[in-house]
């Protein structure tokens, strides 16, 4: 009886094991539709991912009360103002995870460059290297991102001849 309940036990521990593998591939799946909602200009592709109570750092400001919509509408007029010609990791992100997996962080390293008009309406090309931390916490067995809080170099804008 006793080795029984010894197999039990371990059979159920090891069911319960995260496979960090499979978990990264669903983080770095997050990530990729990210770079997809810039090019196709689908911000619900990244609305999608953000929790409920999704914080922001960015350019000084902390932010934890724009709703889906605000942030979809934010997106949308970003995204209809400019055209991305590259969206790309300088090197892989890194995900380090909680012992239990329940959580997750990736470190982000991107090239971004895009086309949009000046002040006076002349298209230019900005290219800008930007860094960013991304957490992620599991619900109801889903990756949602908790906090974003981003940085970047400062821009680099010519003009488009």
């Amino acid at each position: 009886m006793r080795n029984l309940l010894m197999i039990i036990f371990m059979a159920s521990s090891c069911t319960n094991t995260p496979n960090l593998e499979v978990e990264k591939q669903k983080l770095m799946s997050l990530h990729n539709d990210q770079q997809k909602a810039h090019f196709e200009k689908n911000p619900k592709l990244i609305v999608d991912q953000f929790a409920d109570n999704l914080i922001s750092v960015n350019h000084g400001i902390i932010d934890s009360t724009s709703t889906d919509e605000e942030n979809t509408s934010r997106f949308q007029g970003y995204f209809n103002s400019v055209k991305f010609i590259k969206w790309e990791d300088i090197s892989p992100p890194k995900i380090r995870f909680s012992k239990d997996a329940s959580m997750a962080y990736m470190v982000v390293d991107k090239l971004v460059i895009l086309e949009m008009a000046d002040s006076v309406g002349n298209p230019v090309e900005e290219t800008t290297h930007y860094g960013w931390v991304s957490i992620f916490k599991k619900h109801q067995g889903e990756w949602k991102l908790e906090c974003i809080a981003s940085t970047n170099e400062p821009e680099i804008i010519k003009p488009i001849n």
